[in-house]
């Protein structure tokens, strides 16, 4: 428990934020982290109240903890996105595997903390690489706008999804459902990563992706089940974890995933060091260690 919003006021635990040292530069800055979270919940909890049904907290945690996200990244570079990413996943997978109630989807969650604080966030950011920052943003000014001076809670998932079809391509809604209405699990890897200098002073960096995609079902049954969707390619200067700007970014693109095995080349202008499928955890991914590549 870091803080609590009231309208017009937060209030912050003391020995989780003042208390905290955040002077060196290399430390993850908890207190702007907390901060952002909380004065979020101005808008997010207070501004919009969703309609209290399964899926709600969408539009409270959910939206503050993307607003984190991004506010972050602003400020402290790409590195503060991976830290996030990493305690999301940490807390999704911990709770999952400590549930004693089958998973909901994103869209209706109801009380799971695991979701709600964990797996909502690398949801929206995988969102925000599918159709844009600015895209998402819109969506959520417009319902923001339609309930701002409602006395009526009716904001609802449903209603959010339908904002989403909108600014997505026709092609990726399948994915969307996905992502929101179903409980699916990735296992992305790397392999074989090599480069080679090229004659015009630039590198050729090769690699083999290896991706399976699972479903959940409602009896708690696992399946494996078919991928075809767009996931980013990173090669680094250094680990993600420590990059702060874009200079550190040799490549940042996204590939089209559909097989099990994709051997993928690129060409880079600088030594690489690390090529990473997902560098920053948009997916849902127990094992991320084997998805960076150290040459």
């Amino acid at each position: 428990f870091g803080g609590f919003a009231h309208p017009g006021v937060i209030s912050m635990v003391e020995d989780r934020l003042y208390l905290k040292n955040v002077s060196h530069p290399e430390t993850f800055n908890l207190v702007a982290k907390r901060t952002i979270h909380e004065v979020a919940h101005q808008y997010w909890g207070h501004t919009l109240t969703a309609k209290p049904v399964a899926g709600a907290s969408l539009f409270v945690e959910g939206f503050a903890k993307y607003t984190e996200a991004v506010v972050m990244e602003k400020l402290f570079g790409k590195s503060a996105i991976y830290e996030l990413n990493e305690n999301a996943r940490s807390r999704y997978f911990s709770g999952r595997s400590f549930a004693n109630t089958i998973e909901p989807p994103v869209y209706k969650v109801s009380g799971q903390g695991y979701i709600s604080y964990g797996k909502m966030l690398t949801t929206l950011l995988a969102l925000r690489d599918l159709i844009g920052e600015e895209k998402l943003n819109q969506v959520i000014k417009t319902i923001t706008d339609r309930h701002r001076n409602s006395n009526k809670l009716e904001a609802n998932t449903i209603e959010f999804l339908n904002e989403v079809y909108k600014v997505t391509a026709q092609e990726h809604h399948v994915l969307v459902d996905d992502w929101f209405k179903r409980v699916i699990t990735y296992d992305l890897s790397l392999d074989k990563g090599s480069y080679r200098p090229l004659e015009n002073g630039t590198y050729e960096v090769s690699v083999i992706v290896k991706a399976k995609r699972f479903q959940t079902l409602d009896t708690g049954e696992i399946k494996q089940i078919p991928i075809n969707e767009p996931i980013k390619m990173g090669v680094f200067n250094t680990h993600q974890s420590k990059i702060k700007d874009d200079t550190a970014l040799l490549y940042y693109q996204s590939h089209t995933i559909n097989k099990e095995e994709t051997e993928i080349k690129l060409i880079v202008n600088q030594v690489p060091k690390y090529i990473s499928i997902d560098p920053f955890g948009t997916r849902s991914d127990e094992n991320v260690v084997d998805n960076t590549f150290r040459f």
